[in-house]
């Protein structure tokens, strides 16, 4: 028989096979989404969901923006390519909050002419895709300059939508735990502020550990979410010392070694205070450890090396800066390069290595300072 009598040419296997490849990456897609953004902060969420729009839309040019509520604009928050603007206030003429307001996706072979086309080239299809939360508007993605200059189809227009939608729906989810979480940092800040103001020693330590710690953590390259609990951790770190005697940690001479094992003894205490918060167990590890020496040489836990939990190696370091750069009853404070260079030459011992040398690298960003 003469293949060109047969129903389907070898050309229409290949391309059914083609689409059926291409289907499967994108339902691939599709399930692997929810789980890929899953407990990342909104920048990752953002900035992940840029990645996948590129890639699996054959795009060089996408953008994913947030809607305002107050100040009644979109804000960019995460892009590639051409992409060059910060906001577009409410009313602009343009495509976008065409999309955004009629709540569905708006595709164009060529843009007209009185929209701005800074973001796709001349002739360029565009796909402008709202993200739509189950309580409110969340913002919208824009899609430009193909690779193949073909227009955006319809299976495109329904990919994006699905890729839209679960992207709205962690955002949306993302924005109420950030809300949650700030209502908490501000409870614990009020907490902290109320027990440090029972003493003039300790006024402000808090925060600049946290401000330290935060530092160090962002130059080892802790994730959004990472650096968050590190916050979190750092602001409850002295929570223990509610139940450490007062006479002991205002006592204006050295402390005997009896008295320096109890005044350690606020990081368990403190682990033990924070014991019912199931959801801050990783935060309570960090504080009950943050004493605990690298080598194990003198670790009140019995723990080194990395099974002290990182968060605990990097506030030690934030916490001991900050000790040794303070007065204390007992003591003057020690000067910042003297400070800086004794931490320095505990790496290995008291410190992790690691961290003092992002604790090294911060230092040198503010004030280059001389290895010890």
């Amino acid at each position: 028989m003469d293949s060109s009598s047969l129903p389907y040419t070898t050309k229409d296997f290949e391309l059914t096979i083609r689409e059926l490849s291409d289907t499967y990456e994108e339902l691939s897609l599709l399930y692997r989404l929810p789980e890929i953004l899953s407990g990342m902060g909104v920048d990752e969420i953002a900035q992940q969901v840029v990645e996948e729009a590129i890639t699996t839309l054959d795009v060089k040019t996408a953008a994913l923006l947030l809607y305002d509520e107050d100040g009644r604009k979109l804000c960019t928050k995460a892009f590639r390519g051409r992409w060059d603007k910060s906001t577009i206030p409410f009313g602009d003429n343009s495509v976008i909050w065409d999309a955004v307001e009629g709540k569905k996706p708006l595709a164009f072979c060529k843009l007209p002419e009185t929209d701005q086309v800074d973001f796709a080239p001349s002739g360029s299809p565009v796909l402008v895709c709202p993200l739509i939360g189950k309580e409110k508007l969340i913002g919208a993605m824009v899609l430009a300059d193909r690779e193949s200059q073909a227009e955006f189809y319809s299976n495109d227009i329904q990919l994006m939508m699905a890729i839209a939608s679960h992207a709205a729906l962690t955002i949306e989810n993302a924005l109420l735990y950030k809300e949650l979480e700030d209502f908490l940092l501000f409870a614990i800040r009020s907490l902290v502020k109320a027990l440090e103001a029972s003493s003039e020693w300790t006024a402000g330590h808090t925060e600049r550990v946290t401000e330290y710690a935060i530092a160090i953590g962002t130059i080892m390259g802790l994730t959004e979410k990472q650096i968050e609990r590190l916050k979190v951790c750092s602001l409850l770190h002295d929570i223990g010392k509610i139940a450490i005697s007062k006479d002991i940690l205002d006592k204006p001479d050295n402390l005997t070694p009896e008295e320096i094992r109890e005044v350690q003894r606020h990081s368990m205490i403190g682990a033990e205070i924070l014991g019912g918060f199931k959801q801050l167990q990783d935060v309570i590890s960090g504080i009950k450890y943050h004493h605990e020496h690298w080598d194990g040489s003198d670790s009140f836990m019995g723990l080194k090396g990395e099974d002290i939990p990182l968060m605990s190696r990097i506030l030690a370091v934030a916490d001991t800066f900050d000790a040794m750069t303070s007065d204390r009853p007992y003591r003057k404070r020690k000067a910042r390069e003297e400070t800086i260079r004794e931490i320095l030459s505990l790496a290995g011992r008291q410190f992790d290595p690691a961290v003092v040398d992002a604790f090294r690298k911060w230092i040198s960003r503010q004030h280059p300072v001389s290895s010890p």
